[in-house]
């Protein structure tokens, strides 16, 4: 019978003790043309004997392991100036093991990382530490204290939340910090930047560096600065003393990108389609953004899931509360863009609608409930998912925002009016000073913090709505708010902004797919009319009441299909079959609406806070 044989060396658990000296880092981004960073890294020899050298797995911002060593090439090592063989662990490919000989001081490790366009590029350069580094396992990341550097291109102006000193021939040295400060706080550099200063965050300087490849694109107009500024206020309001001595927002505008960020503690990645300022009704969906990623430097980087804290970036992390760090941001990154006038009132229950009315309508909350969701970093990450609502796929997002306007709403319930979760947030998240060391806090810290606003059963509470399934009234926090999920043949204005953004034709509510200008179908609800007719992601559509295929002939048959029914001719594995879907109703585009005879508490919820009230003021 067979029997596996396969050595492998122990790699040495980190460990939280003292690393002795201090690791150099050198990154040559100035090969932009081929995409290469050249690397050095210099290290204090710690002891003779088996080393081990680590290439990060992990990233924080993802949540999952999405760092690949593929991208590491050249490697090569050397004691005092001698070369050094290694060899790749067997098992771990992201560990390289060596012997180093008594006697060595220095350990020096050359080689490059291959990155793509959106990394180096003629006139904006991204320096992300975590992808760049080599370090020694054995340590706590915050224990290995790393003098960086990097050479850049001419005529780019840089920008990170580390201090710097002053640039010496196109190379920029930066103030030595433990290494997992550095691999928070990525290098930008740009040729075409704009250093925009916002309001401060208590005490704490804020600044918007706007980066793009025109610097036609860099105008912010006064209108959008008043209201980043205001929202900058508003979060000090609801958080109380930063968890930072700067902030920098690193946001970089190109053309035909999506909006997007990276969290980070001192700063954050912002990702913005070039006329994100210039056209601000076209970015309805996407006016939280930055107040998201801010929200993060308190509720995520300072105070951390316990799980999801890890000594060093090869260490396996947990998610179990994905739906604080991520959910309940979503949910300040709606209020606030509402209390500081990124959106209107209307425009901010139309965002609340999408949000209710996706997360309403996931079937397979049947069998996945919120708590197995929060999973999707560890074994979903970047891959394909084809039936979005039946797999599920980081819904902790807008279910977060459904969550936590129901414990809001508790909250308020239990004390007659007077708590809320900003009360909650300030004594749950304030730091005591920007360079506050993180914190971590598990489920039962979060039930009793919640417990000192409103004394409540809330792990029987919370519980209920995570590890449940179809059982959930996932909207119940709007209804205990005076409001209600309602459907009418009718968008809105956000509901057509999203349809635009992902290039479809939704009818997810009416016949259950979505449908691409080609004809394409993109999505198809489980268990909707389209999916009994067969239809699958990826069926072209060819005509529709025998007529060629549009869009605006498919809403219009979807309007009518009370009276006729809906016919469709489509083309699947290379055949074509007619297609009749049991659909008897009209065109069904989600919206809030008032519950007759209740009060209405969201209003207040997003009204703009004039300052910090003291406890249980109304």
């Amino acid at each position: 019978m067979p029997v596996q044989v396969l050595t492998a060396a122990p790699i040495p658990e980190p460990a939280d003790h003292a690393f002795a000296g201090a690791i150099e880092l050198h990154a040559d981004a100035t090969d932009t043309a081929r995409r290469i960073f050249n690397v050095r890294v210099r290290m204090p020899v710690q002891a003779p004997g088996p080393t081990t050298l680590l290439y990060p797995r992990w990233e924080s911002a993802s949540h999952g392991p999405s760092l690949t060593v593929t991208n590491l090439a050249g490697l090569s090592l050397s004691i005092d100036g001698r070369p050094l063989p290694w060899r790749r662990h067997p098992v771990e490919a992201h560990a390289f093991q060596l012997d180093v000989p008594a006697g060595a001081r220095t350990l020096e490790a050359r080689y490059q990382i291959i990155v793509g366009a959106d990394t180096l590029s003629r006139d904006l350069v991204v320096v992300p530490w975590h992808r760049l580094v080599l370090y020694p396992a054995g340590w706590y990341a915050r224990n290995i204290v790393v003098k960086a550097s990097a050479t850049l291109p001419p005529g780019l102006a840089p920008v990170s939340s580390l201090e710097s000193g002053a640039a010496d021939g196109g190379t920029i040295e930066f103030a030595p910090v433990p290494l997992d400060t550095l691999m928070d706080s990525p290098l930008h550099a740009a040729r075409h930047l704009a250093k925009v200063p916002l309001a401060a965050s208590g005490d704490a300087p804020v600044h918007l560096n706007l980066m793009a490849n025109r610097a036609g694109d860099l105008d912010l107009p006064s209108q959008r600065r008043a209201e980043l500024a205001r929202m900058l206020e508003q979060v000090a309001v609801v958080f109380a003393p930063p968890p930072f001595n700067r902030y920098e927002f690193l946001a970089r505008l190109e053309e035909d990108a999506s909006t997007g960020g990276t969290e980070h503690r001192g700063s954050s990645e912002i990702s913005l389609p070039s006329n994100y300022f210039r056209d601000w009704q076209s970015q309805l969906n996407g006016r939280d953004i930055l107040a998201h990623e801010l929200v993060h430097a308190w509720n995520g980087l300072y105070r951390v899931p316990a799980d999801l804290w890890a000594p060093t970036p090869n260490v396996p992390q947990g998610g179990s509360l994905l739906w604080v760090y991520e959910g309940q941001t979503e949910f300040w990154g709606r209020v606030l863009a509402a209390r500081a006038g990124l959106r209107g009132p209307q425009e901010t229950l139309d965002q609340l609608a999408l949000d209710a009315a996706e997360v309403a309508n996931r079937p397979g909350r049947a069998w996945r409930s919120l708590s197995d969701d929060v999973h999707y970093p560890a074994f979903m990450l970047r891959q394909p998912v084809p039936w979005r609502d039946w797999q599920r796929r980081k819904d902790y997002y807008r279910e977060g925002v459904m969550l936590w306007l129901w414990v809001d709403a508790l909250l308020r319930e239990r004390s007659e009016g007077r708590r809320g979760l900003d009360d909650f947030a300030r004594a749950f998240f304030a730091a005591p000073s920007g360079d506050a060391p993180a914190r971590t806090y598990t489920f039962e810290d979060l039930c009793a913090a919640l417990d000192g606003i409103a004394p409540h059963d809330w792990a029987g509470e919370l519980r209920a709505w995570v590890d449940g399934r179809a059982e959930v009234d996932t909207t119940a926090g709007l209804r205990k708010h005076g409001w209600e999920l309602a459907y009418t043949d009718t968008p809105t204005a956000a509901f057509l902004q999203q349809q635009a953004e992902d290039g479809v034709t939704d009818l997810a509510y009416s016949i259950g797919l979505t449908v691409t200008d080609q004809g394409t179908v993109r999505a198809v609800s489980w268990n909707g009319p389209a999916f009994a007719a067969g239809l699958a992601p990826g069926t072209r559509i060819v005509a529709v009441q025998g007529q060629p295929f549009d869009g605006p002939a498919l809403v219009a048959a979807v309007r009518n299909a009370a009276r006729t029914p809906l016919h469709l001719l489509v083309e699947q594995d290379g055949e074509r079959v007619g297609a009749t879907l049991p659909y008897r109703g009209t065109l069904r585009y989600p919206h809030l609406v008032r519950v007759p005879g209740t009060p209405d508490t969201l209003t207040a919820l997003l009204a703009p806070r004039r300052g910090i009230r003291q406890a249980g003021a109304p």
